[in-house]
């Protein structure tokens, strides 16, 4: 009778045992699909919640895979294939969460490096292809590119709600165009430093439109840096410009001297 009892007892111990590790092995397919996903959003542009949610599966995988090996039945232990594969997806995410880290760091250093070396702009006049211009001490300098010969073109100049403040005369011909705003509005009046917006509208003889460029130019008041844009360089107070963007460190006598001549 005792016997009986013992064997039973055996008997629901490892069937116990056995709903145990079925029901971890599910769960381990679950969280295998789960990292996964984390990887490959680490991999891309997950940042640092897909890094967070990948850590977070490791623990839980720590976790069920621990608790295997407890439940384990002696006589009939985790097929050798089944755990190997698991220690070698421990391993690739451990090395995932790795990378990333030391990417991040490395990310840092270089943001860090690049803020340092930028500082040599303060003070400096500098070129930025676009069309947001600092109007910077009551001034405002820009370039303009065409194509092809327009009969007329015209400078629109915009406040940050959109509305022409300003118009001015531009050259027709082909190549590039060096103009300056005083800061004035249609009337008269002098309008506060900040940021503007120039549209060059040109058409030809028939009346089509002709595509524009157009590059600004400020002088460099100080060095920001954040997670998305990386260094930037302030122009005043309202208009800044990524390092990709600026196209060169001008001398204000030559720019001075383009302007003066619209060549």
């Amino acid at each position: 009778m005792t016997t009986t009892n013992t064997t039973s007892s055996a008997t629901n111990s490892n069937g116990s045992n056995a709903a145990v590790i079925a029901s971890l092995n599910s769960q381990a397919q679950k969280s295998a699909s789960s990292f996964a996903a984390s990887n490959n959003a680490l991999s891309g542009s997950g940042g640092s919640s897909s890094a967070s949610g990948l850590a977070s599966n490791l623990n839980m995988f720590l976790t069920m895979l621990t608790t295997q090996l407890q439940h384990q039945d002696p006589l009939s232990p985790t097929d050798s294939t089944q755990f190997t594969n698991q220690l070698v997806m421990y391993s690739e995410v451990e090395q995932g969460i790795q990378t990333n880290s030391n990417l991040t760091k490395l990310i840092s250093l270089q943001n860090t490096n690049q803020q340092s070396a930028s500082i040599g702009y303060i003070g400096q006049t500098v070129e930025v292809s676009g069309s947001d211009v600092p109007l910077q001490n009551g001034n405002a300098e820009f370039n303009y590119s065409l194509k092809s010969a327009a009969t007329n073109a015209v400078v629109q100049i915009q406040d940050s709600s959109g509305n022409t403040v300003a118009q001015l005369t531009g050259l027709t011909t082909t190549g590039t165009h060096y103009m300056s705003w005083n800061g004035q509005n249609s009337s008269g009046t002098q309008l506060p430093d900040g940021k503007y917006t120039i549209v060059v509208k040109a058409n030809d003889a028939t009346g089509n439109t002709i595509s524009a460029t157009t590059n600004v130019y400020g002088k460099v008041t100080g060095v920001s840096s954040d997670a998305t844009n990386g260094t930037q360089l302030d122009l005043g107070s309202a208009v800044t410009s990524t390092m990709a963007n600026v196209t060169a460190i001008v001398d204000t006598t030559t720019l001075n001297n383009q302007i003066a001549t619209k060549q």
